[in-house]
């Protein structure tokens, strides 16, 4: 099953190009990977790969920009603007991390881009995902769903932080827990302890003004 959703004609070289642009980044990142590795996984040739998208750089770019856009689209639903704050912000978290869970390959290029991605490829990105998540986390806010002494941007970048903890520190989590007996819970009741991290308490917590 493909990584990212074919945009091309199904037997158009491109679709399986990226897939093995995104195959071999996940591995070996974008320092480490060759063009001649992409071909090989590709089972293309060189010439047919900078035709279609010239360097490494143009190949970075565009699996990164695939996996933002079929990101966006799996979430859709739950931070559209009329979404439902009750109901979205929870459905929404746990949306993030099937789609990560689903998307292997697709996290380890994520995880990649933080240590090598452009800033202006990593702004470029975060800014489109922000721009249509944030809005959701203010409506719980205003709501009184989430906490309000801190910005609901700053909300949402906790919550995706710690969803990620969880899907690539398996280990850490599980001895630190087995420290005192613990066991890991599972990924439904890891997202509930995160909404209750951020709930707002009785609808109580409130912005505190700025000095």
């Amino acid at each position: 099953m493909p990584e990212l959703r074919p945009i091309y004609p199904l037997a158009d070289a491109r679709n399986a190009i990226i897939e093995a642009a995104i195959t071999v980044f996940s591995v070996r990142g974008f320092h480490g990977a060759t063009m001649r590795d992409i071909a090989e996984q590709a089972g293309v040739s060189q010439g047919l790969l900078h035709h279609h998208f010239g360097n490494k750089d143009g190949l970075w770019n565009i699996v990164g920009e695939r996996i933002s856009a079929d990101f966006l689209e799996y979430v859709a639903q739950e931070i559209a603007p009329d979404a439902s704050p009750e109901e979205s912000v929870g459905r929404a978290a746990r949306r993030y991390m099937a789609y990560w869970k689903e998307h292997p390959a697709a996290f380890r290029f994520n995880l990649w881009r933080l240590l090598e991605g452009r800033t202006e490829e990593r702004s470029k990105r975060s800014k489109s995902l922000n721009e249509r998540s944030v809005p959701l986390i203010q409506r719980a806010q205003a709501a009184g769903l989430i906490r309000d002494d801190m910005p609901a941007g700053l909300v949402l970048i906790i919550l995706g932080a710690l969803v990620q903890f969880w899907l690539h520190s398996q280990i850490e989590i599980t001895d630190a827990l087995a420290v005192t007996g613990d066991v890991p819970p599972s990924d439904d009741a890891f997202i509930e302890i995160l909404l209750g991290l951020v709930g707002a308490q009785d609808g109580k917590a409130k912005r505190k003004p700025k000095k």
